[in-house]
């Protein structure tokens, strides 16, 4: 699709009032258009976020990414959303699902068309939100799956072979798919790891990135073939 990509600073209320900064990209057109809600990794709403989230607009979708750590404190953030994460419920969730709230809610959504998706962390918040019913899809990039995807919707997910971190989990996700027969897409990409959708926002998460277990960094062939697969299962999900 080539349309001129429009973005912008929003923000949107959460249950407890807040008023949570976001990014929105999307395709300036007539009409209505899917919504996605993109999480981004531990390292926050950067560049490589915002580059990707266009990327994803320019194939005809409102791309809202929650900016889950300008509640304060990143470390402490953090803290609260892996909690969150590994309990399935509590503020990250409910933070993001505020996010679905606000795109039903815009004229240019088609407000039966909501997918999600996330890296690392990201990843793992997105196959929870596949659980609640309410959207279409979700993309993994290298999250942890919940123990069960009971209930989830079509997912898209992608691992890299050299990431000590998740590929332990990726056995567990395929079978469970398998076994709940829900429409998926799992790949793991070799010569890889964790990250390899996007360059670091700094050379320092770079380096740690590498040399750590997730023995990752941005990788564009893989992350060209991902994009591909990832716009693929959308158009015939969503």
């Amino acid at each position: 699709m080539n349309a001129t990509i429009v973005s912008s600073e929003v923000s949107y209320r959460c249950p407890d009032g807040f008023e949570m900064k976001s990014y929105l990209a999307r395709p300036q057109s007539e009409g209505t258009i899917p919504g996605i809600v993109l999480i981004a990794e531990a390292t926050g709403v950067h560049r490589e976020m915002k580059r990707i989230a266009g990327d994803i607009a320019s194939a005809g979708y409102a791309v809202l990414v929650p900016d889950l750590f300008s509640r304060g404190n990143r470390f402490l953030c953090i803290i609260q959303l892996v909690r969150d994460l590994k309990a399935e419920r509590g503020r990250g969730v409910d933070d993001l699902l505020a996010a679905r709230t606000w795109l039903l809610a815009q004229p240019f959504v088609d407000s039966e068309r909501i997918a999600t998706l996330g890296f690392c962390l990201g990843g793992g918040y997105a196959l929870v939100l596949a659980k609640t019913g309410l959207f279409k899809a979700a993309g993994d990039f290298y999250g942890d799956p919940p123990k069960t995807l009971e209930g989830a919707c079509p997912v898209v997910a992608s691992y890299g072979d050299r990431d000590a971190l998740t590929m332990p989990h990726v056995p567990a996700l395929r079978a469970e798919l398998a076994r709940l027969a829900i429409p998926h897409d799992v790949k793991v990409y070799p010569n890889v790891g964790h990250g390899f959708m996007n360059v670091q926002p700094n050379a320092i998460m770079g380096l740690l990135l590498r040399y750590t277990p997730g023995r990752g960094g941005y990788d564009r062939s893989a992350a060209d073939d991902a994009m591909e697969r990832l716009l693929s299962f959308l158009s015939a999900h969503v």
